[in-house]
């Protein structure tokens, strides 16, 4: 029963003047990130739905970002939370997308208690810390095969450890917060390619919020919830790994320096898993020596394909939990946006005819990471899948995600507001009171 006071201790030690400055700037970077892509899923259903219900629950705690108003902490993470994994544009880590789930709480917790930039990246180190930990724990895809979605089940967790960060809990009220938080983990696969897969973030991110905010209030929880037996654990881990499960591990990788290690960027709105195939759709767009419109057959052939990216594309967001919609995008396009997964887009001939022409399967002699073979009635151009640029074996620097954020944030905030909070985000450490920041955000052009 270890697991809860080791980490209670770890996140009451996260100092910022401990954390190396590679974690610190990996950390900058990715706050800048999320925020970026949350404006970018502005005018999106998700946002349309959930930001048309704000104004029947008016508080002056915390600002949504894009709209010049203010709501409980728990709606704010909410709707910032399911505002920033609409496009599935943001981030992912070890223990499914990190910061969709953390920032939003971080940002409505420490806009209402008026905390420092300091504080904040202090709650964001502590978070994926503990995160990074609770995944190690869970043998690799354990959870995948109960059905259930990676950030549902860690991000109550870890958002309920940014806000108590935020707010000082103690060691009891912080085991009572991931007690309550753990109670409300979940969230099916079932549901990818729909409006209920980002809202699976807004979610995560509010229960933290609402779990830490119970807490500090002495609502009980177990305290030993995480390892308890009937505990987090134990439900989490697919029947008959619980042999498997390693507590120590991970508890002695704690403040490893794992954002550094483990953050990955998405240059493309839609699933981590198309990202390395996009990008060699475009390297064989390059070499086609043919017009795109001539392909006879495209197939696609990846080491193991996840059930959940056997969707077939039928527009809006279905076709961003598939591997042909992407690279049919990239191939016609020479590009893969926002727009490529509009209903406009989706209802191409052009895109239409060359999707008929796909044909994806699981292919184990495709290792590493897949390969594409395109064929023309007189040619073939085979193509194999790389690493993603942006994955964290193959990371961008801060040029790349500035342009990013700037790419995003703009048609908001316009280009010197957006300017301004990059710079604001970049030297953080220095804001005396994140209220400057949100205020800023929370602007529109």
């Amino acid at each position: 029963m270890e697991m809860g006071e080791t980490l209670a201790q770890y996140v009451a030690d996260v100092k910022l003047c401990a954390v190396s400055p590679s974690e610190v700037a990996a950390a900058k970077l990715a706050i800048l990130d999320l925020v970026g892509v949350a404006f970018a899923g502005i005018g999106e259903a998700p946002e349309r739905i959930l930001g048309s219900r704000l104004a029947r629950y008016p508080a002056a705690e915390a600002s949504i970002l894009g709209r010049p108003q203010k709501t409980t902490t728990w709606l704010a993470a909410l709707v910032n939370g399911t505002l920033g994994h609409s496009l599935d544009f943001d981030d992912t880590g070890s223990f499914g997308h990190p910061s969709v789930v953390i920032l939003p709480a971080a940002l409505a917790t420490g806009e209402y208690l008026e905390c420092s930039g300091g504080m904040l990246l202090e709650a964001y180190v502590a978070a994926y810390e503990v995160g990074v930990a609770l995944g190690q724990v869970v043998p690799r895809q354990a959870d995948q095969l109960h059905g259930l979605h990676m950030t549902s089940v860690f991000g109550p967790l870890t958002s309920a450890t940014a806000s108590a960060k935020i707010m000082g809990l103690n060691s009891t009220r912080l085991r009572y917060a991931w007690g309550i938080a753990a109670s409300q983990a979940g969230g099916i696969l079932g549901n990818f390619g729909t409006h209920a897969k980002p809202l699976h973030a807004g979610i995560a991110s509010q229960a933290g919020v609402m779990a830490a905010e119970l807490a500090k209030d002495d609502f009980t929880a177990n305290p030993d919830a995480l390892d308890a037996p009937l505990g987090f654990f134990y439900s989490v881990v697919a029947a008959g790994d619980m042999d498997r499960v390693d507590y120590q591990t991970a508890l002695k990788e704690l403040g490893a320096g794992h954002i550094v290690s483990t953050w990955s960027l998405k240059k493309y709105p839609c699933g981590s898993i198309a990202q390395g195939a996009i990008d060699a759709a475009l390297r064989l767009l390059g070499r086609a020596p043919l017009p795109i419109s001539g392909i006879s057959t495209l197939k696609i052939r990846v080491p193991h394909l996840e059930p959940y990216f056997r969707v077939t594309p039928t527009g809006d967001v279905s076709g961003k939990f598939s591997y042909q919609f992407p690279v049919a995008c990239a191939l016609l396009d020479g590009r893969v946006t926002k727009w490529s997964f509009s209903e406009e887009s989706f209802q191409r001939q052009e895109l239409q005819d060359l999707l008929r022409k796909c044909d994806v399967a699981e292919d184990p002699d495709s290792r590493p990471y897949g390969v594409l073979t395109a064929r023309w009635p007189a040619q073939e151009v085979v193509q194999p899948v790389e690493v993603s640029t942006g994955d964290a074996r193959r990371p961008v620097g801060l040029d790349e995600v500035r342009a990013k954020y700037l790419a995003n944030a703009e048609p908001v905030l316009g280009a010197d507001v957006a300017r301004e909070t990059a710079e604001m985000v970049l030297d953080l450490e220095e804001l005396p009171r994140i209220g400057v920041l949100v205020d800023k955000l929370a602007s529109r052009s």
